[in-house]
C-alpha cells in the first residue's frame, strides 16, 4: 500500500470531533489468557472494549455465577468495562437447515443476552448466519426462520435490557447495510439494532453508503483493515481501507456510540496496538472520548 494512500486514509481535518474509541479482546484469542487481554487493554488505554466469549477465553453457557463475578472484580480492578459481548459466528448459524444446529446457535445467543446483562455490558454482536454455497435454501424461508429465533431472542433482550446489534457478515447472507436494514425496521423494537462493520463491507458495497442506509439503526461500529480482495481484519494501514472517510461518515450521520477496534490476524496485538491506536486517532477516533450508549433497561 502506497504512502500517499495510507495519509489519505488516516488524517480527517484537525478540527473534526474526534469518536470514541473501544478495544477488543478478541485479538488476545489464541494469543494470551482473558486475563492478558484485559491488562493489555488497560495498558493502551482501551476502557471499553467488546468481550469475545469464545474458548479458551470463556464460553458463556457454562461460565458460572462465581466466574462471572470474578471477572467483573478483575475487569473493575483493572479500569475496563465490556460494552458488548460477541461469541464470534465460526460455528453458530441461527439459520441453518439442521435444526440441532439452529437450536444450539439460539440457546448460545441467549445465554450471551444474559451475560451481558450480568457484566454490565449494553450490546450482543449477532451475525444471523449463512447459507450453503452451493444449494442455499430459499431466501423466504430463510426469513421465516430467523425472524422465528429473533421473536424469541428480542424477547430476552427486552427482558434483560440488552440491545441486540445484527452485524453484516461476508458469509453470503446479509452482507449489505440495506439487508440488514430491512430485517431490524420489519422487527421494529429498540432493542434490536445493526452493527456495521467496515472490514465485513470493503469488498461487498461502499462502507460509507452502507452507514448511511443503516444510519437511524447503528448501535455500534467495527473498524480494522482488510483488501478488497482477501477478507482480513488487521492492523491500520496494511489493507483498502480508508479509515478517515469512515469516520467522516459517522460523523455526519451524528454517531456517538462505540466503534470497536476489532483486530482479529492471529497475530500478536502486544507491540503494535499502541501505533494502532495512534494510527486511529489521526482518522478520528481517540480511546479518550466515553461513547454515546443507548440504555434499553
Amino acid at each position: 500500500m502506497s504512502t500517499e494512500i495510507q495519509d489519505d486514509a488516516t488524517t480527517p481535518a484537525t478540527s473534526q470531533e474526534l469518536l470514541p474509541l473501544s478495544g477488543c479482546s478478541f485479538s488476545w484469542l489464541h494469543q494470551a489468557p482473558l486475563i492478558d487481554a484485559l491488562r493489555g487493554l488497560a495498558e493502551n488505554g482501551l476502557s471499553t472494549f467488546e468481550l469475545t466469549t469464545a474458548p479458551p477465553h470463556l464460553f458463556s453457557p457454562t461460565f458460572s455465577p462465581y466466574e462471572r463475578h470474578e471477572l467483573k472484580r478483575n475487569m473493575a480492578a483493572m479500569g475496563v468495562q465490556p460494552i458488548s459481548l460477541n461469541p464470534s459466528f465460526v460455528d453458530l448459524n441461527l439459520i441453518s437447515t439442521n435444526p440441532h444446529i439452529r437450536e444450539v446457535s439460539e440457546q448460545q445467543m441467549r445465554a450471551e443476552i444474559e451475560l451481558a446483562h450480568d457484566l454490565g455490558a449494553s450490546f450482543v454482536v449477532l451475525i444471523p448466519g449463512r447459507r450453503h454455497g452451493l444449494a442455499p435454501a430459499p431466501a423466504e424461508a430463510v426469513h421465516w426462520v430467523l425472524d422465528d429465533a429473533l421473536e424469541r431472542l428480542v424477547g430476552r433482550a427486552v427482558e434483560l435490557g440488552i440491545t441486540i446489534a445484527l452485524e453484516n457478515s461476508p458469509y453470503g447472507f446479509l452482507g449489505s447495510g440495506a439487508e440488514l436494514l430491512e430485517i431490524a425496521d420489519r422487527i421494529d423494537s429498540p432493542n434490536l439494532g445493526i452493527t456495521y462493520d467496515v472490514a465485513n463491507a470493503l469488498a461487498l458495497e461502499d462502507p460509507s453508503e452502507g452507514l448511511r442506509r443503516v444510519a437511524r439503526r447503528l448501535r455500534l461500529a467495527h473498524i480494522s483493515d482488510t483488501w478488497h480482495d482477501h477478507w482480513a481484519h488487521t492492523s491500520v494501514g496494511r489493507g483498502d481501507v480508508n479509515f478517515a472517510a469512515f469516520a467522516a461518515t459517522l460523523r455526519e450521520i451524528g454517531f456517538t456510540g462505540p466503534t470497536v477496534y476489532e483486530l482479529v490476524d492471529n497475530e500478536s496485538p502486544d507491540g503494535r496496538l499502541a501505533a494502532d491506536i495512534a494510527n486511529l486517532a489521526a482518522a478520528g477516533w481517540s480511546a479518550e472520548v466515553a461513547p454515546t450508549l443507548e440504555v434499553t433497561r
